[in-house]
């Protein structure tokens, strides 16, 4: 799964690989991160940031929208490094390692051959080696978070307790994490593509996370850019009514 690089806005960057998105803010010559990929995309997410002309002692923050590994697999690595890393409280004890979210629900799906390589290629990134991370600032609903590009917290729980999306305001961006995706990989051998919450093992309570579309709505935002699937560029409303739609 190659990591690759595009800039979704001014000042944003998104790293991409087949599965999984994650991100850069840019700002005054410093960086955030939102969400942290996984530990084998750290050589090219390094390569990444050369190309751009930073390094890792360039990030000031990591924000992890929520604590599922697919999103903090690097968050302990920039941590120590120097950058600040952030989550929701009700996460916080999974991400540093505390507590631990049960496999049984992830061995249901093994049989189907399509989830079985998505899960493999996981693997192969490393996400059972994502290190706990030791020490976590807390993202409060509706804070402005003082750093890089200066995001608002949109609490959003259903994927997770503490299932949090990012609004850049001045910008129209919302950075939804798994609140609300754009690919599905539980749903069918090549995904289910288009607006959508979470279906499968890994969401702990999809009535919840369905409630959850409305404060995402209330952003009115432009642009939703996911943690799975591409770019929605046909605002969050719309996104949020495609997303309502009986499946």
């Amino acid at each position: 799964m190659t990591l690759r690089l595009t800039q979704p806005a001014p000042g944003v960057h998104r790293l991409s690989s087949v599965y999984t998105n994650w991100y850069l803010l840019e700002a005054g010559g410093r960086l955030t991160v939102l969400d942290a990929g996984l530990p084998g995309d750290w050589r090219e997410f390094c390569s990444a940031l050369s190309g751009l002309g930073h390094t890792p002692d360039d990030i000031d923050a990591v924000l992890i929208t929520h604590h599922h590994r697919d999103h903090a697999g690097n968050a302990e690595r920039l941590r120590s490094s120097g950058a600040r890393a952030f989550s929701h409280p009700a996460d916080a004890p999974y991400l540093r390692g505390e507590e631990h979210l049960s496999d049984r629900g992830v061995v249901r799906y093994l049989w189907r051959p399509w989830y079985a390589f998505y899960m493999l290629s996981y693997v192969a990134k490393g996400i059972t080696r994502t290190p706990p991370v030791a020490q976590l600032d807390e993202l409060e609903d509706g804070e402005v978070v003082d750093v890089p590009g200066s995001p608002r917290v949109i609490h959003a729980p259903g994927h997770t307790a503490g299932s949090c999306a990012l609004l850049v305001e001045d910008q129209s961006l919302l950075f939804s994490g798994d609140a609300l995706v754009t690919l599905d990989v539980a749903r069918g051998p090549r995904g289910r593509s288009g607006p959508q919450i979470v279906r499968g093992p890994h969401t702990a309570d999809p009535d919840l996370a369905m409630d959850s579309l409305s404060v995402l709505a209330a952003t009115n935002a432009d642009t939703v850019l996911p943690g799975h699937g591409e770019p929605w560029l046909d605002g969050v409303r719309n996104a949020v009514d495609l997303a309502r739609r009986p499946t």
